[in-house]
């Protein structure tokens, strides 16, 4: 059996040996192609979901589907590179990978997101495939709500015995930053990042979770793309990231099983 829990990396052989030995739940992930500053690549949310979700998926013997680099991102589509993708067609597209799955054996699934856009789409997914396939168990995993959170914060800070940013888990902040560095560092370049811009009325207005505008000129507010300072990241802090999150979803999502 191949060591490798992503499904683009095993064999058919592989995939139906961990199979007979028992695993029968699939995960499956949305990115995004958006920017992320001057500094970090387009594909910062799906490198972080793909390492997150192969870490996930050893914890809780699960296999990781092939993770769909794009997602519903319009704010950021004014910048060069970035693709915009329809909730819709994002829910449709997971509802067919899923499809395939369960046809194969798979009996449970977890939907999970590297970027916060996604919600909406997974929840149109997540509803329509427990709706199709009324014995499958279906989890939709929210991580931005545990990645955004003063736990994981203090817990990173702790190990990493510095302070982290201001506003650590924005967007292209020192968070994802040190993701992506984590995975590769080439990929990150410190010297272009651009300082936090002041955010803090787009929050008011437009992340409210009680009231909120819908509103899509991100270059209005960040002009550089970046809403945190990355200046501070390293590959270290990221590793230590991945191994937090990990462990408390994977632990999280074995407590929802029947």
């Amino acid at each position: 059996m191949s060591d490798s829990r992503y499904i683009p990396e095993m064999t058919s052989v592989a995939i139906r040996q961990a199979m007979a030995a028992g695993t029968r739940t699939a995960i499956l992930a949305l990115g995004s192609t958006e920017q992320h500053g001057h500094h970090a690549p387009l594909g910062t949310d799906s490198i972080i979901i793909q390492e997150l979700g192969k870490r996930i998926a050893a914890k809780i013997d699960a296999l990781l589907a092939p993770v769909v680099p794009l997602g519903f991102c319009p704010q950021h589509t004014t910048w060069a590179g970035s693709l915009n993708i329809r909730n819709e067609t994002l829910a449709l597209l997971l509802g067919e990978m899923a499809d395939n799955l369960v046809a194969q054996g798979f009996e449970k699934f977890v939907l999970i997101s590297g970027h916060g856009g996604n919600r909406t789409a997974l929840d149109l997914a997540a509803q329509n495939l427990k709706m199709r396939h009324p014995a499958v168990q279906v989890l939709h995993a929210h991580l931005l709500a545990y990645q955004t959170g003063r736990a994981l914060r203090e817990k990173v800070q702790a190990r990493c015995k510095q302070p982290l940013s201001r506003i650590w888990e924005a967007h292209a902040g020192e968070q994802e930053t040190a993701l992506v560095m984590a995975v590769d560092p080439s990929l990150v370049h410190l010297e272009a990042a651009a300082p936090e811009p002041d955010v803090s009325g787009y929050l008011a207005k437009n992340r409210d979770p009680e009231v909120f505008r819908i509103f899509y000129d991100l270059p209005a507010v960040a002009p550089a793309g970046n809403w945190g300072d990355p200046r501070g990241a390293t590959a270290e802090q990221g590793r230590i990231a991945y191994e937090e999150m990990a462990d408390y979803l994977a632990a999280k999502i074995l407590s929802k099983w029947d």
